[in-house]
Formats: structure tokens, C-alpha cells, sequence
């Protein structure tokens, strides 16, 4: 059986685990052995930048018959918790 783990010293104490970290836990025989996990891939996207401009987007809006309305001027209550 192969598992990664979080460590939790609270639960169960292994000398030179770290609170937090990843482990790669494997039983193998006769016991278990403990490893640092390989670091996960991290995959990297470029961004693109923008076709539209926010407003480009706004007025398509309106052309389609999107309306604004102004904000409420009242006072929020308060809280009651």
C-alpha cells in the first residue's frame, strides 16, 4: 500500500516529520516506510491579453437592451447577530 499524507504530529509522532508536510508512506514486508512526497508539476498557462476593452463589453450589452440603474441611496441596517 502506497499513500500520501499530511503530517499531524498531534495524532502520531515520527522522528523528523515536520508538522504540515507531505510524506510519501509505504508499506513494504515487514514495515512502513516514510519519505518526503515528489513535488507536484505545476502546470503554467500564458495569458492572453484582452480582445475587448470592459466598456467594448458594456455596450454590447446595452445594444442588446441591458440597462443600468443607479444605486440604492439607503443605509444598510445593521447587523442583528
Amino acid at each position: 500500500m502506497t499513500t500520501i499524507s499530511i503530517a499531524d504530529k498531534n495524532r502520531l509522532t515520527v522522528r523528523g516529520v515536520m508538522d504540515g508536510a507531505r510524506y510519501l508512506v509505504k508499506q513494504e514486508g515487514n514495515g512502513w516506510w516514510i519519505e518526503p512526497a515528489p513535488e507536484a508539476r505545476r502546470r503554467t498557462r500564458e495569458v492572453k491579453d484582452a480582445k475587448k476593452d470592459l466598456a467594448d463589453h458594456l455596450d454590447a450589452l446595452v445594444a442588446h437592451g441591458f440597462t443600468f440603474e443607479s444605486a440604492q441611496t439607503e443605509s444598510v441596517p445593521p447587523c442583528r447577530f
